[in-house]
């Protein structure tokens, strides 16, 4: 099967790329940045999505089964400074996108990953369900709920197969710096080796969120453009929220030396969220998915994925990182046990 990942070098589309190749597939992804590295059996092809004539000249010369879309740009925060970039990349390239399919492979299946951020606020202490409201509360969210309706639309007025995902936040090794729990993972780690004072600062310690393990998200993600319904919306999530402050403490104990922890209270701004988790109920009922990483688990793989960076000489040094608690899921883990792909630019 051929399949198009838009966004493969990015930290969730190079764990689907990985998950989608040892399925045999032939998968082709696309990036915006070249890639230091890229050592998966998928051909790359640069593309801008916001470019509709090469989205349609990529789509026309792979004719996919399956597209995957990922290219997003992904921080609520930047969102608040680069407004019209994030429309331009997260609702016309979407629009690109599906267009490009409708034209010259019509018979695709299409996913498009959405956010949980749509949603706003938990309201009344029970998880958000796919018929909430969608009350984006900042331009990220914005984005990402126009591109969701537009997917629905492209199903009711034309009939393309879409299944809509709207996952929560996830974590996992491989996931960069600028991410809650990747950069208090990375500071940790750098107090464990001894390359900073056991003195760690926490901010927005109070501020929960729905996580759930990458490597379970785009198994949802295979399920879904499986055995989605088309025009229906997903949650992908855990059901649940932690804190920013149990996620630190979670990371902690996996520190050999006695971290000092220093929270910093905040007061939520006008477009942030305070507590945000999803259902995953339909998403279960409707393909059997269900979680085979607990947090616990996830957050020590990713402190070891550091620690492996850091025994390599790549994070050492003191770095003062304020982590946006905000931010949702750039470069994943690397694989080398399969020939390595091609990268052109067209």
């Amino acid at each position: 099967m051929r399949i198009l990942v838009t966004g493969a070098t990015g930290f969730v589309g190079e764990h689907l790329v990985r998950l989608l190749l040892s399925r045999d597939h032939d998968v082709f992804g696309t990036y915006l940045s070249v890639p230091a590295n890229w050592e998966f059996a998928a051909e790359l092809v640069w593309c801008d999505v916001r470019d509709a004539s090469s989205v349609r000249k990529i789509v026309a010369d792979i004719h996919p089964h399956q597209v995957y879309h990922l290219a997003a740009q992904s921080s609520p925060s930047q969102s608040l400074e680069q407004t019209r970039d994030v429309y331009g990349s997260n609702f016309w390239g979407t629009y690109n996108l599906l267009e490009s399919v409708r034209q010259v492979a019509p018979k695709a299946r299409i996913l498009v990953v959405g956010s949980g951020q749509c949603y706003g606020e938990v309201r009344n202490r029970r998880p958000l369900t796919e018929s909430a409201v969608l009350s984006p509360r900042n331009p990220y969210a914005l984005s990402k709920a126009a591109a969701d309706m537009l997917a629905g639309q492209y199903y009711y007025r034309f009939g393309s197969h879409i299944i809509r995902g709207r996952p929560f936040n996830h974590t996992g090794p491989g996931q960069p710096t600028g991410f809650v729990c990747s950069d208090y993972a990375r500071r940790i780690v750098d107090i464990d080796v001894g390359n900073e004072r056991p003195v760690l600062r926490v901010r927005d310690a109070g501020v929960r969120r729905d996580f759930s393990d990458v490597r379970d998200v785009v198994r949802a993600y295979e399920l879904l453009i499986e055995k989605g319904k088309p025009g229906e919306a997903y949650n992908i999530a855990s059901g649940r929220s932690m804190t920013v402050r149990e996620i630190v403490s979670i990371l902690v104990s996996f520190c050999s030396r006695r971290v000092q922890i220093s929270a910093e209270h905040q007061e939520v701004g006008a477009g942030d969220i305070a507590n945000l988790y999803g259902s995953r109920l339909k998403l279960s009922r409707t393909t059997g998915w269900k979680p085979r990483y607990n947090m616990r688990q996830t957050l020590r793989d990713l402190f070891e994925y550091w620690k492996q960076l850091s025994n390599k000489g790549a994070c050492n040094g003191h770095t003062e990182i304020v982590p946006d608690a905000q931010s949702e899921p750039g470069f994943g883990a690397r694989t080398g046990n399969r020939e390595a792909g091609n990268v052109r630019r067209l």
